[in-house]
């Protein structure tokens, strides 16, 4: 294996985006039409189901209104008939037109908003809507009279009712009667009167969800979603590889700085090229151009097209397996989105990913590394030519990562195509037959080593703390997903041990052994199906928010768009309090001036410490981390270890860490627990036996 270095060069301009495709519904407009259906079906049937809760169906127009904004109306209307169709079969007529609300108001704001428009166009399309129904009402009633006279015998027993109370009321009865008398003329112009009705409920409530909603998908549209990949209009044969990159520099919408560049690389037909460098260098962007998108400069010839999920062409895995798994059942989702008629060997494509057997299980019921490998087989299928695989081992355990790089390290071997493999780890980068490391801007001297795995440590007996206060005491834990149904999953069995004040614990164990489970019941935002979690002795579901939680997707905990808004919020207080959104940043090792900066333009270690920040301004008792290293090069995480390390000794910090990263933990954690199936697996004793 050789190893090449790619170094960064000056700043360009960013080119623009790809149009928009044309022709039927793709297999990816299709999953975002399901997803965004199921969405607004669950929220219109609560809607029409629980009492008082009419309210809900606002939530249902987010989703569509995003659809209509991102994808053409195709899409839209397809998910308008999908949820339409489930909310009628579980709620009825009230669910199906509540669908159909959410869509009209979803799908009208959306569309105004891609088109730059503003309130008078809402306006205008409102009154037009509303004629139309109107119209619509008054021609049903024209045709079914027996339904129009109940109508009327309805309002009328209402006018009258209404009349008669205020017609109690002291001097009211001349009203009373008025009133009764306006109605009856009213209701013998009745098509007037229901198409008046229409324009003027149709208009109020249009200008009331756009209202809402507008503002809603203001915020979420200054999220960029920089790392789509796009299928751009290609034509001519599919041809991805060899490719070569020279120069090539790429820049995001609205950055100040280049992602990306300028690389010279090539990319040989079945060749296992390994993409390693710091978080930040331009991995996943270089991801993006092989994929098909399009350089700010610098060229990229390719012998034909990229062909992203067509066949033969290129294929994707990403780091999350689950954003890519769509299929409810294993066999289904290998073949999802091919072409009709194509024949697929389900079994051979399974069995060669280690998945022998799994073909009719249900996919929601997958670990980690098999849904990885179920991504596998989905791009295998697509007998690709390029296969790009994105930190594909950053959240698998030690086992399912070497049975992952088993896998991906044979591929060029059995079939006809290139691998690309973006990693963190020196052995994943040393299986592969080149190496280039990206050195980004700023890049240093230390954040160009490769992160080394450990073996899994053993686990170690509690340790003496005769004078120290216990912080977390859980006694025969036990907690059942599904609990008293047939699909009842149990996750941890009887469960016992204590954490102390200034402890430091690692819990490690294979994918599905129980440890998110753990840590959610520690943190008091799960109740165990048995026994106690408690919290300075008190149970810790009473006192959430004492205990504070990292995630393993620091992203997807990161609420508000700029880091002194987050920071704020997370820990409680004014984001006009400068001095202490500073503090808290340095307490994480970040710049002061990072107070200001969104929260997408961070790297992904200055994301998980923006977390910690807010987290630990609250000051909690304990601090639970999941995965915190995941997906950070070796500079990233001993920066991090040391800043926890030296909370732990200088402010005597409770932490707990849950990982599959065991290098560099020693000082951080001392005390290591192992989880097994859901059970603590038993320590050595000083004789050597077992406890």
């Amino acid at each position: 294996m050789t190893r090449h270095s790619v170094i960064p060069w000056q700043n360009r301009v960013m080119t623009a985006t790809p149009p928009r495709r044309a022709g039927s519904l793709h297999p990816g407009e299709l999953a975002q039409a399901a997803v965004m259906a199921a969405l607004t079906a669950a929220t219109a049937i609560i809607a029409v189901v629980v009492p008082f809760a009419a309210g809900i169906s606002l939530l249902g127009t987010v989703p569509m209104g995003l659809l209509a904004y991102r994808y053409r109306l195709r899409v839209l209307i397809a998910a308008t008939v999908a949820g339409g169709t489930i909310a009628f079969l579980i709620a009825g007529m009230g669910g199906m037109m509540t669908v159909i609300d959410c869509a009209y108001i979803g799908g009208l704001t959306g569309i105004v908003k891609r088109r730059g428009r503003g309130t008078p166009t809402v306006l205008v399309a409102a009154v037009i809507a509303g004629a139309a129904f109107g119209a619509a009402i008054v021609a049903a009633l024209s045709v079914l009279s027996r339904l129009r006279h109940l109508i009327f015998d309805s309002m009328t027993a209402n006018i009258n009712g209404l009349a008669a109370v205020i017609a109690r009321i002291p001097d009211m009865e001349p009203f009373a009667e008025r009133l009764k008398s306006d109605f009856a003329t009213a209701l013998h112009y009745w098509p007037l009167l229901f198409g008046a009705a229409g324009i003027v409920s149709i208009t109020f409530v249009t200008l009331v969800g756009w209202w809402a909603l507008s503002r809603v998908l203001t915020r979420l549209l200054g999220i960029p979603d920089v790392h789509k990949l796009d299928m751009v209009p290609e034509t001519g044969p599919v041809a991805p590889v060899p490719a070569r990159l020279t120069d090539v520099v790429f820049r995001y919408p609205g950055a100040d700085h280049d992602a990306l560049g300028p690389v010279t690389l090539d990319v040989q037909p079945g060749e296992h090229l390994a993409i390693t460098g710091a978080n930040g260098s331009g991995k996943t962007t270089l991801m993006l151009v092989l994929a098909g998108r399009e350089p700010t400069s610098g060229t990229v010839e390719r012998p034909g097209a990229v062909g992203l999920g067509r066949m033969g062409g290129t294929a994707v895995i990403m780091q999350h397996p689950e954003s890519q798994v769509l299929g409810t059942r294993v066999a289904d989702d290998v073949v999802w989105g091919l072409p009709p008629g194509t024949t697929t060997d389900v079994d051979r494509l399974l069995s060669e990913v280690g998945l022998d057997g799994l073909a009719e299980r249900d996919t929601g019921g997958l670990s980690g590394g098999e849904l990885q490998r179920l991504a596998m087989a989905a791009a295998l299928a697509r007998e690709p030519s390029l296969l790009i695989a994105d930190e594909v081992t950053s959240m698998v355990d030690q086992d399912g990562r070497d049975a992952l790089l088993s896998v991906l390290s044979g591929l060029t071997k059995h079939h006809r195509m290139s691998l690309v493999h973006i990693t963190h780890y020196n052995d994943e980068a040393d299986s592969a037959d080149r190496a280039i490391n990206l050195a980004g801007a700023g890049a240093t001297a230390d954040n160009t080593d490769m992160v080394e795995t450990a073996a899994a440590p053993v686990a170690t007996p509690a340790l003496g703390h005769h004078s120290v206060e216990s912080v977390l005491e859980l006694n025969g834990v036990s907690h059942e997903y599904a609990s008293g149904t047939p699909w009842a999953t149990t996750a941890l069995r009887d469960i016992n041990f204590t954490v102390h004040e200034g402890d430091g614990v690692l819990i490690h164990g294979l994918n599905g052994s129980g440890k998110s489970t753990l840590a959610w019941i520690m943190a008091g935002l799960t109740v165990p199906t048995q026994g106690s979690c408690l919290l300075d002795g008190r149970p810790a579901s009473e006192q959430v928010g004492a205990v504070a939680i990292s995630f393993q997707a620091a992203r997807l905990q990161l609420m508000r768009s700029r880091v002194d808004l987050e920071i704020a919020s997370a820990a409680g207080f004014s984001p006009h309090d400068h001095r202490r959104v500073a503090e808290a940043l340095a307490t994480v090792g970040l710049d002061p001036a990072l107070a200001r900066r969104r929260i997408d333009q961070l790297s992904g270690g200055q994301m998980r410490r923006v977390v910690l920040a807010g987290l630990l301004a609250r000051s909690p008792r304990a601090l639970i981390l999941d995965e915190p290293l995941a997906g950070l090069d070796a500079a990233s995480q001993r920066g991090l270890l040391r800043l926890l390390e030296d909370l732990r000794r200088r402010a005597g910090l409770t932490v707990v860490v849950i990982s599959h990263d065991f290098s560099g933990l020693e000082e951080l954690c001392p005390r290591i627990l192992h989880l097994q199936d859901g059970a603590l697996a038993p320590t050595p004793t000083a004789a050597g036996g077992m406890s």
